[in-house]
C-alpha cells in the first residue's frame, strides 16, 4: 500500500481566494510514514478572506520568502512522482504511465479540485489517480451509517474527537493531513468483515 494524503489552506472558500498552504504525507505499509511534503505559498493577502486567513493561523512573517505557486506545482508533482503506486495505459498514446494514489479529509469536491487548479495554471501534468481517491468525510459517513452514536459533525476535527483523536493544532495543513490519516486508520480499523 502506498496513499499519499494531501490537505491545502486556503485564503476562502471560492475558487478565485488563493491556496496559501499545501501539505502531504506518503503512507506505507502499516501506515509508516515514507515522506512528508509541507510548503506555505506566496500569495496576494488582499485577493484573501481574513476571516479564512486568521482560522488559518497566518501570519506574515511566517510567509516571508514563500516560494511562489509555481515552484510549488513543480515542488509537489515531484513529490506525487516519488510516491506513485497506480499503472495507467494512456488513452492518447497507448503507454504506459504512473501516478500516485491519493486521499486526505474532503480531498473529493474541495482539495483535489484547487490543486488540480493550480496545477493546470501552470501547464503541468497533476499526476494522481483520480477514480480511487480515498476522502475519510465520505469514509466516515458510510461507517456512521446507522450508528447509535453520531460524531457532531463530519468535519475532520468533529469525526477525529469522535474517534477520541487530539485535535490541537487543526488547521495547519501538516496537522491537517496526519489527522486525516489517524481518521483513516480508525475507520479501517473498525470495519467488520460480512
Amino acid at each position: 500500500m502506498r496513499i499519499v494524503f494531501f490537505d491545502t489552506e486556503t485564503g476562502g472558500l471560492l475558487p478565485e481566494h488563493p491556496t496559501i498552504q499545501l501539505a502531504a504525507v506518503a503512507v506505507g505499509d502499516g501506515w509508516k510514514e515514507i515522506e512528508t511534503f509541507e510548503r506555505k505559498i506566496a500569495f496576494d493577502v488582499a485577493k484573501a478572506d481574513p476571516a479564512a486567513l486568521a482560522m488559518n493561523h497566518f501570519d506574515a512573517a511566517a510567509w516571508k520568502g514563500a516560494p511562489s505557486e509555481r515552484q510549488v506545482v513543480d515542488e509537489f508533482g515531484a513529490f506525487l512522482g516519488r510516491h506513485h503506486s497506480v499503472e495507467l495505459i494512456s488513452k492518447r498514446t497507448g503507454n504506459p504511465y504512473s501516478v500516485a494514489r491519493v486521499g486526505g479529509h474532503n480531498v473529493v469536491g474541495f482539495d483535489l479540485e484547487r490543486v488540480s487548479a493550480m496545477f493546470k495554471r501552470h501547464g503541468a501534468f497533476f499526476p494522481v489517480e483520480f477514480r480511487s481517491v480515498l476522502d475519510t468525510r465520505y469514509g466516515a459517513v458510510w461507517f456512521f451509517e446507522g450508528a447509535a452514536k453520531q460524531p457532531k459533525d463530519f468535519k475532520l476535527t468533529g469525526i477525529a474527537e469522535h474517534l477520541g483523536i487530539a485535535v490541537e493544532g487543526a488547521h495547519e495543513a501538516l496537522f491537517d493531513v496526519r489527522l486525516s490519516i489517524a481518521v483513516a486508520k480508525k475507520i479501517l480499523e473498525g470495519r467488520t468483515t460480512p
